[in-house]
């Protein structure tokens, strides 16, 4: 225990400087999203992308499956809010808390939600992973809670003279979405006490189903599924108190 107060002011700063992360190194964090959008040529653009961070501050990794998807490279970004009450319109805009120009994921100047394009091939199926080293599912830059869209066309990654280039890409209206949750399936055992705790000042606005709080997640069921009846009100959902917001 330490008693000296050049110790605590010591822990005080580094826990500071870490922005809230304190996890184990093996409290592993899965989210979920499963994405649906309006039926296009007797096809419903559907799938799920799944993302992990092995421990806090670290890499995510991304694994995206979806079908129904025009052939070619589609944008696809993280948005502000996890609110489907108006379809993927009302998603709002790419996650970008520190009011960046658009950029490529691999870019240094980007926004926290640019992760670059998407592509799918003659079957429309999107089958990649990667990963990402600006989002995170814990600490000031999460995306838990939030919206996540696949475009009708290609990002230009914010290279061109367009006058949209440098805000959203050029890419384009927003063919699937849906809102990323925590996959309490997936959490470790050590996750649900130790992980980085959610930044008060970055918190997404999001729609909690049936007049619940917006003051928390929400969460897929993921064992009964996750259906949406048009214009994609979702259901089967819950909330994980942990991941409350103060």
């Amino acid at each position: 225990m330490y008693t000296t107060r050049s110790s605590t002011i010591t822990i005080l700063l580094v826990f500071l400087g870490l922005a809230g992360c304190y996890a184990e190194k093996n409290s592993k964090i899965e989210a979920v999203a499963f994405l649906t959008g309006p039926v296009k040529n007797n096809v419903v653009p559907t799938g799920n992308v799944t993302f992990t961070q092995n421990a806090c501050g670290e890499n995510v990794h991304v694994r995206v499956y979806l079908t129904g998807i025009v052939p070619g490279k589609h944008g696809f970004h993280v948005h502000e809010k996890g609110d489907l009450t108006n379809g993927c319109t009302s998603l709002a805009a790419h996650y970008n808390p520190e009011k960046l120009a658009h950029g490529g994921r691999t870019d240094e100047i980007r926004h926290v939600g640019d992760l670059g394009n998407l592509e799918a091939n003659e079957h429309g199926v999107v089958d990649t992973t990667f990963t990402d080293h600006l989002i995170s599912l814990t600490g000031p830059r999460t995306i838990i809670g939030r919206g996540l869209v696949v475009h009708e066309m290609i990002d230009d990654l914010g290279k061109t003279a367009h006058p949209e280039s440098k805000k959203t890409g050029n890419s384009g209206g927003r063919v699937t979405c849906g809102v990323i949750g925590i996959n309490i399936h997936a959490l470790s055992p050590l996750a649900s006490s130790t992980s980085c705790p959610p930044s008060k000042h970055t918190q997404p606005t999001f729609y909690v189903p049936n007049e619940q709080p917006h003051d928390h997640v929400v969460i897929p069921l993921l064992t009964t599924g996750y259906h949406y009846s048009p214009p994609y009100t979702a259901y089967h959902h819950t909330v994980y108190p942990y991941y409350s917001f103060y």
